[in-house]
């Protein structure tokens, strides 16, 4: 298996949980591939857009003004005011990120992945962890 295939598999998982997440339960493996690509095409997008606002400041790394400029190039963020200046301390659209992590899909979608979080503790549900136990135990008894 080749590096990216690995790297393709690594990122189905996550593609199929976020497809899990937004109510897609069952899909096609061809679908689960599909959708799998085109994220992994979105965020080598981000990156290489990322990449070049840096280079066009003269960085050869890149900061947070340039990965907050990529996202509002490649659609993650809505920009306030597309005549801002980019210097500009204006982060209302970051602020409105965040708020997105911290809302109820991305909740959900920690819930879907095994993550959940619980009164000051976040890691691995016990509900993933019971899941697992399950699998486990039945893969035991059918051997």
């Amino acid at each position: 298996m080749t590096d990216s295939e690995v790297y393709f598999t690594l990122l189905r998982v996550s593609a199929a949980q976020t497809l899990r997440s937004a109510g897609i339960t069952a899909a096609k493996p061809s679908v689960v591939d599909a959708f799998t690509d085109l994220l992994a095409r979105y965020l080598t997008l981000l990156g290489t857009t990322t990449r070049n606002f840096a280079e066009s400041g003269g960085r050869t790394q890149a900061e947070l003004i340039d990965a907050r400029m990529a996202m509002e190039h490649v659609g993650l963020l809505r920009p306030i005011n597309i005549f801002n200046d980019p210097n500009d301390d204006d982060t209302e659209a970051v602020d409105a990120l965040v708020e997105w992590f911290r809302g109820p899909q991305v909740a959900d979608m920690r819930r879907v992945a095994g993550y959940a979080e619980k009164e000051g503790q976040v890691g691995k549900s016990d509900e993933w962890l019971g899941a697992t136990k399950k699998l486990s135990e039945k893969r035991n008894t059918t051997v």
